[in-house]
């Protein structure tokens, strides 16, 4: 029987596909319990993170990818069409700026809400979902100019978070839909911003369109109801 190596936080946190700080709060609530070693270094069984991915979350490649886990409602739009869009699209933004994490909020019934994120465990999502938009969310949205933040300060978009963020807002027909949000640990230069920026009107097309998709479909299953065969 072959006894699998304890890893370090930062190879826990590479096999996860999250930052170090995520990984270190998810501790801290109670979703992740390391060893020890004498010394006092933190140790994770490769076999807890496999349990905690199964209870968090996990999309392709090891990310961590995840959603607030709602149930669909009539009205939402196509909104886990949507989410499950987004998540796959905001990937490569990710992974391209080597960043930590990455979401969207949109507006729903004149309220930003978080929608979906990548490098987010299902339990941030969760939280992130409940809350009100961080101030560097709103003011992207109001402004509709990129806001550039420090995660440490305002503890967004988990209350260990640390490095660089910025946020941009989505807009279509000239109205703001919604908000993306992308920290680092690095500062993001005048080339990646412009990544971002240019990454944002592919995001809101991309929304736009899951709309028009699930506002089609619902209009088809309308149809198809009233044109159905009657007893």
């Amino acid at each position: 029987m072959t006894i699998e190596r304890r890893l370090t936080v930062s190879e826990a946190s590479r096999a996860l596909g999250m930052s170090r700080t995520t990984l270190l709060a998810a501790e801290e609530a109670g979703l992740l319990t390391p060893f020890r070693t004498p010394g006092g270094h933190r140790r994770y069984d490769p076999a807890e993170l496999r349990r905690y991915v199964d209870r968090a979350g996990v999309g392709p490649n090891g990310w961590i990818d995840a959603a607030p886990s709602e149930p669909r409602r009539p009205d939402d739009s196509g909104a886990a069409d949507i989410t499950a869009a987004v998540r796959v699209a905001v990937r490569p933004l990710v992974q391209a700026l080597d960043a930590d994490t990455a979401g969207l909020y949109l507006l729903h019934d004149g309220e930003l809400r978080f929608t979906a994120g990548f490098g987010v465990p299902r339990w941030l999502a969760e939280r992130l979902a409940s809350g009100p938009p961080p101030q560097p969310v709103a003011q992207a949205f109001g402004t509709r100019r990129p806001c550039v933040f420090d995660p440490a300060a305002i503890q967004f978009p988990e209350p260990r978070a640390v490095g660089h963020g910025v946020t941009v807002a989505l807009q279509r027909d000239g109205s703001p839909i919604g908000v993306l949000f992308v920290v680092t640990r690095h500062d993001l230069l005048p080339g990646e911003l412009r990544v971002v920026d240019a990454f944002r009107e592919v995001l809101a097309m991309l929304v736009e369109d899951q709309r028009r998709i699930a506002d089609l479909e619902h209009r088809l299953s309308r149809i198809a109801a009233i044109s159905g065969p009657r007893s």
